[in-house]
């Protein structure tokens, strides 16, 4: 099959050679195959990358992907005509210059790098793949599984990636390099396998839209899954994994190796729990701000879930507290001039409302209702924030600085809704305001989360935190991070990393303490976990423990190197004072990334096929198509063309970008519209 739209950048699918170009080169990335092991409350995963050059010269291919929030991306390595190449990171304007330069004299190289936009997004590109030659190109990295209401971790492999709102360009945008198609048009197959392995028994591993295989083993602690069905690339693959005690906390001791730079050299305590804090009754009073994205991209089931999600939330709500109702998308409108309280009259104008709602509202700024409401006077103490969305925007370090600014006085929840919504910004946002978020897929069950982020607001946080440890004589540590959180919502489990120094593993030591302390409901708290310093033989030699413990020294620096920037674009008189710490922030930046073998904003994994001969001809680029779900950006770009028709016959267009972005993908599939 094929559509003439005299576009050469068009990609169309054939039924005999999978994706194709007008010319009918295949595209070279052939499949994906997902290794997943997961032990406790982390994840280690390995994606493997299977690209083969079909054609007469070389090319160079491009493949933009999503991957979750959080995730230390720690190992970039490649098989190619029977040699290994093993990346190294490097400061990302050099990783670009050593690939450029490879490339450029005929070598085959390989660069994978974070979007300059989101963290939640890596853009992978092969050089100079020779002609017919296969090459495999594996990432790995690890995660810390966060862990639903009801005591289940959820591990998502994002899967769907969906354009993004730029205030700059006033509408949404592609992501760097990413040529977007349908599901139904995604040409390279996917396999997926995954273990589990538990500290104490599995109860079940399940998803909410695959059917699985699961074969128990060794008394039911460890489970091997695989994907029981074709998947078809609508959705983000999601696990959950029950554990029969689910709120144990997890200390592990990993080992440092003394050959090694660095953090990784040190030998690392991690300790994760959940302190038990629902004893305190909720509150009948505080302040409860929804805001709403109503932009373009939440059409269809995104509006529908947001809405059900807001009823919930509206009829939920304690008696003598205030509330209000903030739409926004391209421009933002508010209920009630200022927070009202709580009544019958105020409660059926908000129902109102919320029946009323579509999604039709443009695009997606963000940092204006925010302002507005974060810089009003709290009304009824405390005051907390409910953010339902489903995108990223340009300008989430502008966003992110507004609500750590005010997180002395508001706490910051969000719901993200839809396959493919922005781990990034979802959870940079509960991050800087001491909340906690959700995520509801398409057609997940929405009660659940609904529920469980409003008790957690409703129940009053920790503050005045304070952490102590109590280890054996000669065992001495360094926090990380260095600094407690502002305060501790209920429902939140903390995770702290220590760097220990003189710990001798052939002594038996006594058990060691971790105490929290702090205020709850002006009432003093006290926490205490006891546990014992011994090494788990079991922990994987990829160091996961090392590589989160790098991941968030790098967050909390590019978190502090962002508000920098912040300031200055504020205030251009802070300048000269400010410029000298942002340049020492992303050197510290660098070399905690080097260090760890951790990519980060500043920093990209590169390598140099030194071995193998010189590439001949004229180099070819080929973009490997991603799957986006954004109904706007299929409406927007066929708009765009004139033939909007096609959709309603049953194909797809999707558009680089609504304005000005990559070349387009283009197929046609025969299955249902989107919604």
């Amino acid at each position: 099959m094929s559509v003439d739209t005299g576009n050469e950048s068009v990609l169309q699918l054939s039924k005999c050679c999978g994706l194709t170009a007008p010319n009918g080169v295949t595209v070279p990335l052939k499949s994906i195959e997902v290794e997943v092991n997961i032990k406790g409350y982390l994840a280690e995963v390995v994606t493997k990358l299977q690209y083969t050059n079909a054609e007469e010269n070389p090319i160079e291919a491009l493949f933009t992907f999503p991957v979750d929030d959080g995730s230390a991306v720690y190992q970039f390595e490649a098989d190619i005509d029977g040699r290994h190449i093993v990346a190294e990171v490097q400061e990302r304007e050099q990783a670009i210059l050593t690939y450029k330069d490879a490339v450029d004299n005929g070598k085959t190289a390989m660069l994978l790098k974070e979007d300059t936009k989101s963290s939640d997004t890596f853009q992978c590109t092969l050089g100079n793949l020779p002609p017919g030659k296969d090459a495999v190109l594996k990432m790995s990295f690890v995660n810390e599984l966060p862990q639903e209401a009801d005591g289940k971790l959820r591990f998502t492999l994002p899967t769907v990636l969906n354009p993004r709102y730029s205030p700059d360009a006033g509408g949404s945008v592609a992501a760097e390099g990413a040529t977007y198609v349908p599901p139904c048009a995604v040409p390279y197959k996917f396999k997926l396998m995954a273990s589990v392995e538990g500290y104490h028994k599995i109860k079940a591993v399940t998803s909410d839209k695959l059917s699985l295989k699961v074969e128990m083993e060794r008394e039911e602690k460890l489970a091997k899954v695989s994907v029981g069905e074709e998947f078809k690339f609508d959705h983000d693959l999601t696990l959950y994994i029950e554990y029969s005690e689910p709120f144990q906390p997890q200390v592990v001791l990993e080992n440092g190796d003394p050959d090694r730079e660095g953090l990784l050299k040190e030998d690392l305590l991690m300790v994760s729990f959940h302190p038990d804090l629902k004893q305190v009754s909720m509150s009948n009073s505080g302040e409860y701000i929804f805001i709403i994205d109503r932009s373009g991209s939440m059409n269809g089931d995104r509006i529908k879930n947001a809405k059900e999600a807001l009823l919930l939330f509206l009829k939920s709500l304690p008696p003598s507290c205030h509330f209000n109702v903030v739409s926004f998308g391209s421009e933002f409108s508010c209920l009630f001039d200022g927070s009202e309280p709580y009544t019958e009259k105020s409660l059926k104008k908000a129902l109102k409302l919320q029946k009323a709602m579509e999604a039709d509202m443009g695009g997606t700024e963000m940092y204006k209702p925010l302002e507005h409401v974060l810089k009003a006077k709290v009304k009824n103490q405390p005051r907390n924030v409910f953010l339902l969305t489903d995108g990223d925007v340009g300008n989430s370090a502008q966003v992110i600085s507004l609500i750590k600014s005010h997180c002395s006085t508001t706490r910051v929840f969000a719901l993200g809704i839809g396959d493919g919504v922005s781990t990034s910004l979802v959870k940079a946002v509960v991050r800087a305001g001491n909340g906690l978020a959700e995520f509801i897929a398409d057609d997940a069950r929405i009660q659940p989360k609904v529920v469980s982020l409003l008790k957690c607001a409703m129940q009053p946080a920790v503050t005045n935190l304070e952490v102590t440890w109590n280890l054996p004589p000669a065992v001495s540590l360094v926090s990380i991070p260095t600094e407690v959180p502002a305060m501790l919502t209920v429902g939140q489990r903390l995770t702290f990393f220590a760097l220990l120094k003189g710990v001798d593993m052939n002594t038996v030591y006594a058990p060691s303490t971790l105490t929290l302390k702090g205020l709850q409901n002006n009432d003093p708290i006290i926490l205490t976990l006891t546990f014992t310093l011994s090494d788990d033989e079991k922990v994987s030699k990829s160091a996961p423990v090392h590589r989160l413990a790098t991941k968030v020294q790098i967050k909390q620096l590019q978190d502090a190197e962002a508000a920098l920037q912040q300031e200055i674009e504020t205030d251009w008189q802070l300048q000269s004072d400010k410029t000298n710490q942002v340049k020492d922030l992303r050197k510290q930046i660098v070399d905690v990334s080097r260090h760890g073998n951790i990519i980060s904003k500043f920093t990209s994994f590169v390598a140099v096929d030194t071995e193998g001969e010189k590439v001949q001809g004229k180099l070819e680029q080929r973009s490997c198509p991603i799957p986006t779900v954004s109904e706007e950006f299929v409406k927007g770009f066929n708009e765009s063309m004139g033939q909007s028709a096609l959709c309603d016959s049953g194909i797809m267009l999707c558009g680089g970008a609504l304005r000005g972005g990559p070349p387009v993908a283009m197929a046609m599939c025969s299955a249902p519209r989107m919604m």
